[in-house]
């Protein structure tokens, strides 16, 4: 079996790390396991022995039942043990889950881990979750960008190279920090701050994301929790409530004594407990739509509030009190505390019963509202505590995300900001391309040299760069890595025009849309942010002689702004713009080898002057007249 390139590359720190960091938390898994099983056998064998000593010692003096407690004790403690130890192996399981995860991605390999499709808005609009941290200005990506960028294309697309969400909050809080790429250097370097903390401590980074990860399957439920908390309100007839509450006891002690009476033949208790039902009965008629109401939402997002539960608890013991993550810190730890939502998570199991049995206790016992007030008074006090505690876990699943990915690029560096307009990329490298493929290139560009002109052939390497440029670009603005050695830059404006289509639901041509997307390099928008422009060959959706006149006062147009663009083009007449101050030409190169065309991907300075169009086709055995020809017009044209 042939070897692979990475078979003979020696593993990174980072990867030798995670092996090692896998075979620790594999063995204490297995020991969890263990102890999980030992207690799940005790709390069997204590409650058999439990039922079988009672039973035994019924027919004998009384004196000796109490010997049946002992075996319950046990049984009980064996409860909350057994619990305990599965609960801390669950976590171990997704644990190692994590690390695996990690282990595909490690040393940049474009794996798909999670979704790469774009996340959708939720259908009500009471699960959406406002910001926690200041966002500070952004920009708007628009389709052209998402589409340039490949943001969410298949198989994997930058959203999926980034993306290690858990929770649909968590994906949707993605991408928007992708999709509105902030124009404010303080809100950069503090998110940036945020997720270099998390890079630069990976068990805590993998205990924290195992912890999100107990949120993975309960998309709907915690979407569901959101609309709980944000629609609960307490039950407007108090007095009844707690009157309700305070009857309780005396109405089931009574219908106690009064079954026992009739079941020795003193049928007018009887009748007097079937009053004293049909009372009540009429008494919870009164509050029953809105104690249902109330509790319909609270209905399966058990699981959800579980998990956050245990997420919120782990951010809390884990996050720091620096950066950003102080206040997702502070915001998990005031939800986690025991009277708030461990409180209500233990009565969200009490809000599924229904049935015959359902309906006596409501009678009986007014069941409904103890559960509903007891949940009630948790969350309306609350709510906007357990709003902001939710949102925390949303943004910090995202930057969980942007840290997963700044460790696992084997080259990497955190941008620093310029103080004046400018982008600087040291051997920037495509993270959608293999490490073992990627041909590095850099960018600068400063207000002494604002434009690049960029010639070469077809797959020589033109539209890579620009992608590879703006991606970039997007990675230092959303506060994570870039995959290059060093990056300086200042927030910009990213506009890109690098592969129009027409849409005929706008009823738009190819040369239209162009036309369009171009306006926006040509006339930005005034509101003092500085933009970088990348054009793909502009204007190719029209005849030869407009494409040239078009592209050449557009490029000149933009020598003249103060903004920075990169134009790759075939056409030769553009680079003469190119004076060396303003703008600047630079080339990909080809040569034509036994094999065929054979590219290096280095950019180099100056134009390209390679012409290899007619030897290509000399090779493939076209008609020498027809060379003739083409070698006779191209002379004219250049003559």
């Amino acid at each position: 079996m042939p070897t692979t390139h990475d078979e003979h590359r020696e593993p990174t720190p980072h990867r030798v790390w995670l092996e090692r960091y896998r075979t620790q938390r594999q063995r204490e898994q297995t020991q969890l396991c263990t102890r999980e099983a030992l207690w799940s056998w005790t709390r069997l064998v204590t409650f058999f022995a439990t039922v079988g000593l009672v039973i035994y010692l019924a027919g004998g003096p009384k004196s000796m039942i109490g010997l049946s407690l002992v075996p319950a004790v046990l049984f009980g403690v064996s409860v909350r043990r057994h619990r305990r130890a599965r609960a801390r192996r669950e976590h171990a399981d997704r644990v190692l889950h994590m690390i695996d995860e990690s282990r595909r991605r490690c040393d940049g390999h474009v794996t798909l881990v999670r979704s790469h499709a774009r996340p959708v808005d939720p259908e009500d609009a009471d699960a959406e979750l406002g910001p926690l941290l200041e966002a500070g200005s952004a920009s708007t990506l628009t389709e052209q960008e998402r589409d340039d960028l490949d943001l969410y294309t298949g198989p994997v697309g930058v959203f999926g190279l980034l993306n290690r969400t858990s929770t649909r909050p968590g994906a949707r809080r993605l991408r928007d920090w992708i999709e509105h790429p902030c124009l404010t250097p303080e809100r950069i370097k503090a998110r940036q701050a945020a997720v270099r903390r998390l890079d630069d401590n990976p068990t805590e980074r993998i205990e924290l994301a195992a912890a999100m990860a107990a949120l993975r399957g309960c998309d709907g439920a915690f979407d569901r929790l959101a609309v709980a908390v944000r629609r609960a309100n307490a039950l407007s007839a108090s007095t009844a409530v707690g009157a309700m509450r305070l009857w309780t006891i005396p109405s089931a002690l009574l219908l106690l004594v009064a079954s026992g009476m009739a079941l020795t033949g003193a049928y007018a208790w009887g009748t007097a407990g079937l009053v004293l039902l049909a009372i009540n009965a009429a008494w919870f008629g009164s509050i029953k739509r809105e104690v249902e109401t109330q509790l319909a939402p609270w209905r399966e997002v058990g699981p959800a509030a579980d998990g956050v539960l245990i997420a919120a608890r782990q951010a809390a013991a884990d996050l720091p009190h620096e950066t950003d993550l102080a206040v997702l810190h502070n915001a998990s730890a005031a939800i986690a505390k025991p009277e708030l939502l461990a409180g209500v998570c233990k009565w969200l199991p009490w809000t599924e019963s229904a049935g015959m049995i359902h309906t006596f206790f409501n009678v009986a016992l007014f069941y409904d509202v103890h559960v509903a007030e007891a949940i009630l008074t948790r969350v309306v006090p609350n709510r906007d505590k357990l709003l902001a505690g939710l949102t925390a876990l949303a943004e910090l699943d995202a930057a969980i995300s942007l840290a997963c990915f700044a460790w696992e690029q084997p080259v990497r560096s955190y941008p620093t900001l310029a103080d004046e307009p400018a982008l600087e990329i040291t051997a920037g490298r495509h993270p959608l391309i293999t490490p073992d493929r990627v041909v590095p290139n850099g960018v600068s560009l400063t207000a002494n040299g604002r434009v690049w002109v960029i010639t070469g052939s077809n797959m020589a390497g033109k539209s890579t760069f620009l992608r590879m440029t703006a991606v970039q670009t997007l990675l230092g603005q959303i506060g994570t890595t870039v995959t290059a050695e060093a990056m300086r830059f200042s927030p910009m404006r990213l506009i890109t025009d690098l592969s129009v289509r027409d849409n005929l639901s706008r009823d738009e041509s190819y040369f239209l849309a162009e036309v369009r997307h171009l306006r926006r390099m040509v006339c930005p928008p005034a509101d003092g942010a500085p933009v970088l422009g990348l054009v793909d060959e502009p204007f190719r959706g029209t005849n030869s002689e407009e494409q040239v006149a078009a592209s050449l006062a557009v490029l000149a147009h933009l020598i003249e702004s103060p903004h920075f663009f990169i134009v790759a083009t075939h056409e030769r007449r553009l680079t003469e713009l190119a004076d060396g101050r303003a703008a600047t030409n630079y080339h990909f190169r080809e040569v034509l080898e036994h094999e065929g065309l054979v590219f290096d991907y280095t950019l180099r300075p100056g134009p390209s002057q390679t012409r290899t169009a007619l030897r290509v086709l000399e090779r493939e055995g076209y008609p020498p007249e027809l060379l003739r020809r083409a070698r006779q017009w191209l002379s004219d044209v250049n003559g």
